[in-house]
């Protein structure tokens, strides 16, 4: 067959990422990488402020729609809640590590062990929040910019940063695990929905390519990836809105599969919060359920305060 081309953002990190992957098709399906320079909002816009859907992979759907790539490679908590027309989400990869994690200047310390009055670096709504509700007497300083850029920031001293908090999974991608402090829990730090997932888009008449990448699609995650995908649209979130959450599959000792659904909506400054969980033999069922009760409980005008 004639090699697959595939999208995926320039930043180290997608490419990274992407590599993998891309080596796991050979050499049964040749590929050719095509990075995008131009995309995503972490290179021109600061991320705090991000109040739109699909900022990050506008470019590269626009090259998959015509026909200049063949499969765009995304991080699904970044890619657009809906369906592009004519495109689709043909397969999901295993999902990585979903919590986020505390990397230190000074070794040794935890979020609990942080003294008042320490910085702590991110530029995400969602993490801010959840800073401002875990520890009230730190300062949170919005710092934005791919991964390895924040960390050389953070070993800076002169910029007075103690502490960034980034996504477990993008340090492990970059082969920097041994810098994390602490992998923090997601009843302090709850994830985005979508995290940790790396979602494969192409065109959904694409028979040909879809058999090509099938066998990197992983059933669980894709199971858990619609359900959350199912919140975002019935809430109306997008990559950095005040909203969180996470589908997670349970089996028990009879080997029943569940599936539970928690999702948070919370003020950006920290002060209220909603969190909701609903769990069921069907995720599908679960994230609406879910999604209903926040609904129910506000959620809506929740996320327009201060």
């Amino acid at each position: 067959m004639d090699p697959l081309l595939v999208g995926a953002r320039a930043s180290k990190m997608s490419l990274m990422q992407t590599a993998p992957v891309l080596a796991s098709l050979s050499p049964a399906v040749p590929t050719i990488l095509r990075p995008f320079t131009e995309a995503g909002g972490d290179r021109t816009k600061n991320r705090a402020p991000l109040e739109s859907d699909g900022v990050f992979s506008d470019e590269i759907e626009a090259a998959l729609l015509a026909g200049e790539i063949d499969v765009a490679v995304h991080c699904l908590k970044d890619a657009p809640t809906l369906d592009t027309p004519g495109l689709t989400m043909a397969a999901f990869l295993r999902r990585d590590d979903i919590r986020d994690c505390l990397v230190t200047r000074e070794p040794g310390a935890t979020l609990a062990t942080l003294p008042a009055g320490a910085t702590v670096a991110t530029a995400s709504v969602r993490r801010a929040a959840a800073l401002r509700i875990h520890r009230p007497d730190i300062s949170v300083r919005p710092l934005r910019g791919p991964v390895d850029m924040r960390l050389r920031a953070l070993d800076d001293p002169e910029n007075g940063i103690d502490a960034l908090v980034v996504a477990t999974c993008s340090m492990e991608r970059l082969g920097l695990a041994h810098r994390i402090a602490e992998r923090i829990s997601p009843e302090i730090i709850c994830p985005p929905l979508g995290a940790a997932i790396i979602a494969f888009q192409t065109r959904e008449d694409d028979t040909a390519t879809h058999e090509a990448i099938k066998s990197l699609h992983d059933p669980k995650t894709g199971v858990e990836a619609t359900a959350e995908r199912m919140v975002l649209l019935r809430m109306g979130g997008f990559c950095n809105a005040p909203l969180a959450g996470y589908c997670t599959t349970n089996l028990d000792t009879e080997g029943t599969t569940t599936y539970t659904v928690r999702v948070r909506s919370f003020t950006p400054d920290g002060t209220t919060s909603i969190d909701v969980r609903r769990s069921g033999n069907d995720a599908a069922e679960a994230a609406l359920a879910a999604s209903h009760e926040l609904t129910r409980l506000g959620a809506n005008e929740l996320a327009t305060m201060h």
